[in-house]
């Protein structure tokens, strides 16, 4: 079911888009592309524009989970309406992308989150506060954020592994047990080497908490806990050719912030011991 909170309508279409049928994918991927134009189309316009019919605008509205075209038109007008706009960057060249990249970012936020289910956070967060032992896994793009991820969790007194091998990641998962947790990290959710891992993980009992850019992917088919964070602008397609790992990074964020209060005095122990050791390697 689609999420009609304010900044929500296009990363839930987003989100969806992969997992429809070929039919309603084209017609997801008008709406996404002519978003800013939807609230002046007709259903028939949107129809011709996606090489489909009328009534097949109607189910893609029903199958992302509005009741129909019209209740979309309505809520991306709601969320136009309520878009901040840009400054104008004074900028040229480079420092224009660069500058442009921040301002992305910057009205991209309530989108990001706009999937991210509150009672799901809650649950990852005791999950792997609570694990027995917690390990982290990301391959390709998804590697580096899995590995900054789990030595911010070992700085707040969360012991946490990242495997990169994907041999590795396999053998270990498959020695997990139901006490422990496997922390995903897969924009595309479907990347074959993480699936396998994820798999090994699952049939081994352990809780896996999956973060990733879509709602429907076959690795959220194995994940207890499904955290989804994603650019509202990029399609799967984008996910594998440009990929961004933005949302990932800014969520672990948020989860090792959250992470630090669940944990106490652990926690604030555990910084006060990584400052010392920090401090001791600062030149002079």
């Amino acid at each position: 079911m689609s999420d009609h909170r304010p900044g929500g309508v296009i990363a839930s279409i987003r989100a969806q888009a992969p997992s429809l049928q070929p039919t309603e994918r084209a017609v997801a991927n008008v709406l996404l592309q002519h978003s800013s134009e939807i609230v002046e189309l007709t259903s028939q316009q949107v129809a011709d524009l996606a090489g489909a019919s009328r009534p097949t605008v109607v189910r893609t509205c029903q199958s992302l989970g509005f009741s129909g075209y019209q209740q979309l038109r309505v809520l991306i007008a709601r969320d136009a309406v309520a878009a901040n706009e840009s400054p104008v960057l004074d900028l040229d060249g480079s420092a224009a992308v660069v500058a442009g990249t921040f301002a992305h970012v910057r009205e991209s936020v309530s989108a990001m989150t706009a999937l991210l289910n509150p009672a799901d956070v809650d649950r990852a967060v005791i999950a792997i506060a609570e694990a027995r032992r917690v390990v982290l896994i990301g391959n390709g793009f998804s590697a580096p954020v899995a590995a900054d991820a789990a030595a911010r969790m070992s700085g707040i007194g969360r012991p946490a592994e990242v495997l990169l091998d994907a041999i590795g990641q396999q053998v270990t998962a498959r020695q997990l047990s139901a006490a422990d947790v496997l922390l995903v990290v897969s924009g595309s959710g479907a990347n074959r080497s993480t699936m396998q891992a994820a798999i090994a993980a699952h049939e081994a009992g352990a809780t896996v908490v999956l973060l990733t850019s879509f709602s429907h992917s076959p690795l959220v088919s194995l994940a207890d806990i499904t955290l989804v964070v994603g650019m509202p602008d990029l399609s799967f397609k984008d996910e594998i050719t440009v990929t961004t790992r933005i949302p990932q990074v800014i969520l672990l964020e948020g989860l090792v912030a959250a992470l630090t209060i669940h944990l106490g005095d652990v926690a604030a122990q555990a910084k006060s011991i990584t400052l010392e050791v920090v401090s001791d390697n600062l030149a002079e």
